[in-house]
């Protein structure tokens, strides 16, 4: 699991979850009054759908309103990258669903804070 660097005044938590079948994927949530959200997994074949699938899911929830996103492969290994800013309001279960119905957790489980 990768973390991102940030400010010390910044609250920082972040938890990875394995699946069974080996598979691993991560959130990790930044609050300074608004939360950030980086969502990552790897070996993941169809990004750009997956990426479809993940804003549209978002959007059932209007606590959820999306600024600073992005959504897309970075590095090696078919490596997604799923981050953004939302109210505080938009809680980790708000995310933890829309991963769920975009992936059915089949690159990995997220549990954010």
């Amino acid at each position: 699991m990768k973390l991102i660097a940030s400010h010390s005044s910044l609250f920082i938590t972040a938890v990875s979850c394995l699946a069974g079948t080996g598979l691993a994927a991560s959130c990790i949530r930044q609050d300074s009054g608004v939360y950030r959200y980086v969502v990552e997994t790897s070996n993941m074949p169809n990004i750009s759908g997956v990426c479809g699938g993940l804003w549209d899911n978002l959007k059932r929830f209007p606590a959820c309103s999306v600024s600073r996103s992005f959504c897309g492969a970075r590095g090696n290994n078919n490596h997604l990258v799923w981050e953004f800013t939302v109210p505080n309001v938009c809680n980790g279960g708000m995310v933890e669903s829309t991963w769920w119905e975009a992936t059915h957790n089949q690159w990995g489980t997220i549990d954010c804070p």
